[in-house]
């Protein structure tokens, strides 16, 4: 029988609140798929029309997760009038706050998504395809509105944001702290560094600099290493010929 499409996004929810039931209470080397299927109500076949294997099921957590962010994110009616290090804030803090109610899970699962399982590209790629786009996006509006300069190395940048990322999510994970404090100091006080250094075009610089080096000192020495080596290729030559005869 052929289903809706938001009877399809609901059985995938169902799924996915599942199998986050289940990794959490067995962990994930435990759970199998037929669990998660008779957990959902579902056949066992019916479940691989939606996920091929449980690391699909987790991989696809995990993309909802930042979807969900990206939703929120639309609904702050001021974020537009946020700095660009305020942006930066609500974005990995609400990160944070949405993986909350499965921190249990996430703790079983993350490293083995993102570092076990890391081999699959193609399954994280979506998911860091994601957050890429939630950063350039803040990029962009501070760049329109010269609140930073376009950093030269822009695409280096965002992937740097996004091992600080996967760092952040890890120290959260074994945060003791009352309310996790020290994680909500440790991004109040990295992303003031960060952003310090994107504002102040350090990157920019260091580039220029590199650049003024190699025209005024490396360039300006081909002409001086020119005579040497051809003199060193003359040499080769003459004994080459001189083996030849």
């Amino acid at each position: 029988m052929k289903i809706s499409k938001e009877q399809k996004e609901k059985n995938r929810v169902k799924i996915i609140s599942a199998a986050v039931e289940i990794i959490t209470a067995k962990g994930f080397k435990s759970a199998t798929m037929r669990e998660i299927a008779r957990a959902t109500g579902m056949g066992d076949a019916t479940i691989y029309n939606y996920f091929p294997t449980k690391e699909a099921i987790v991989y696809g957590y995990y993309e909802e997760k930042f979807d969900q962010v990206t939703a929120q994110l639309k609904q702050i009616s001021d974020f537009n009038e946020y700095t660009f290090q305020e942006q930066l804030q609500a974005f990995f803090e609400l990160k944070l706050d949405i993986f909350l109610p499965d921190r249990e899970f996430i703790d079983k699962t993350f490293k083995t998504a993102f570092f076990t399982l890391s081999q699959h590209y193609s399954r994280t790629r979506p998911i860091k395809d994601r957050f890429i786009r939630i950063v350039e996006d803040i990029f962009q509006a501070a760049i329109e509105v010269d609140e930073i300069p376009d950093p030269v190395f822009r695409e280096m940048t965002i992937q740097f944001f996004w091992e600080y990322y996967i760092g952040l999510v890890i120290y959260w994970l074994r945060d003791e702290s009352d309310r996790f404090e020290n994680t909500s100091v440790l991004i109040d006080k990295s992303l003031d560094l960060a952003c310090t250094a994107i504002k102040t075009g350090i990157g920019n610089k260091i580039f220029d600099m590199g650049i003024f080096l190699f025209k005024n000192h490396i360039l300006s020495r081909m002409d001086r290493m020119k005579d040497p080596v051809d003199t060193f290729y003359g040499i080769k030559k003459k004994f080459m010929d001189a083996r030849n005869d």
